[in-house]
């Protein structure tokens, strides 16, 4: 019997790991669009367009009411981003996925710069999202760069430590060669061969094109830009089970599960921000006094998120063979202005609305968290 139980201890240590993975919880990870750091010109739009009063049960929890119509959104400070941390923590967040801008746009590099400063992370991972026109102007040049990323300790990596990289719209300028030639000095560098996810329209033509892994999703947007945004409802009935989710399944797609927190434009509709040039600002006459706060059925309540999520866990688990990396990319941590976001929001006594980090921790940790000793931000102080 001895020799027995010792014989199958052996055969049960040779098995594939991929065998012992099967029944691995996925990965589970938020974009990051991180607007709301600095005093520079995004973060103006971002307080432009959230700063009437019915939007302001949207903003960051770190934000500040400071007028009738005016709010400030600077949460550049190291003590903002160990909360959050501790948020995506408790909400039973894997990893969080930055929006990258290289070079350009130093601003929108402070969340990703104070993630990387904390000194304690919590378990919290991150990778990259490029974007297809920019890594068209900084060309190969990018690679080391990415790679460097990569060589970091806390870089999520999916499929036995391969670097899980995103691309948002394709790009023209790099090819196959040139992607491979990634792969090429990511293997040099003593690390497995990224994995590559597409972002974008045509997403699965062009990933064959450019030789990717899998396709998934920034956003959905459902009527794209609209003042008369769908239901939340509708959005993850029809947009994201329907046409993505069941549309991969049937055409076999190798996929990472997207999964949404809303869309909704609104704000963005009344007051444009400059680099929405394609809208046409409708701006809202009523009052600034006499605003409510605009909840309506676009926007998801905690329980519609947390069942929502609890599908893209169960379709993640019954689509293993399209998803092999076990991975689920949510549209976003922090996209508080265009409709989705998990990032506590500023609550109506001055205090963190955690509302959607309970809702994910009921789900992803199936527990109901305490409630985090989350700080109070003076009014007379800068974050």
């Amino acid at each position: 019997m001895t020799r027995l139980l010792s014989l199958v201890f052996v055969l049960l240590l040779n098995l594939p790991t991929t065998l012992w993975a099967e029944d691995a919880p996925p990965i589970v990870g938020a974009i990051r669009w991180d607007g709301w750091y600095g005093d520079g010109n995004v973060t103006k739009a971002v307080e432009s367009s959230l700063g009437q009063p019915k939007y302001h049960y949207r903003l960051p929890w770190f934000a500040r009411v400071i007028g009738e119509d005016k709010v400030s959104i600077n949460g550049d400070s190291q003590t903002v981003m160990a909360q959050e941390i501790a948020y995506a923590h408790q909400a039973g967040l894997n990893y969080w996925a930055f929006v990258d801008y290289l070079d350009e746009a130093p601003a929108m590099s402070i969340g990703l710069n104070r993630y990387r400063a904390a000194k304690d992370k919590q378990g919290i991972r991150y990778c990259l999202v490029e974007e297809g026109a920019r890594l068209d102007k900084f060309g190969v040049q990018a690679w080391s760069k990415l790679v460097e990323h990569f060589r970091h300790p806390d870089y999520q990596t999916v499929l036995d430590g391969r670097p899980l990289l995103f691309l948002f719209a394709k790009t023209t300028q790099l090819g196959k060669a040139e992607w491979d030639e990634l792969k090429r000095q990511t293997i040099a560098a003593g690390i497995k061969a990224p994995y590559l996810v597409l972002l974008g329209w045509n997403a699965e033509a062009d990933r064959v094109s450019l030789g990717f892994d899998a396709i998934s999703e920034y956003a959905c947007s459902g009527k794209g830009y609209t003042i008369d945004p769908e239901t939340y409802a509708q959005l993850t009935a029809h947009h994201v089970r329907q046409k993505l989710w069941e549309k991969w399944r049937h055409e076999r797609t190798p996929c990472i599960t997207f999964a949404t927190a809303g869309w909704d434009t609104r704000p963005r509709q009344e007051r444009p921000p400059p680099w929405c040039s394609w809208v046409t600002a409708t701006p809202d006459p009523t009052p600034p006094a006499q605003q409510k706060p605009l909840i309506d059925a676009v926007t998801a309540t905690p329980d519609e998120l947390a069942n929502h999520l609890r599908e893209a866990l169960a379709w993640t688990k019954a689509n293993r063979d399209l998803n092999p990396a076990n991975a689920i990319l949510i549209y976003a941590w922090n996209e508080h202005d265009e409709g989705g976001w998990l990032q506590p929001t500023l609550g109506a006594d001055g205090r963190p609305d955690e509302a959607r980090i309970h809702a994910l921790a009921r789900v992803l940790r199936r527990t109901e968290p305490a409630p985090l000793k989350s700080t109070k931000l003076d009014s007379k102080s800068k974050p």
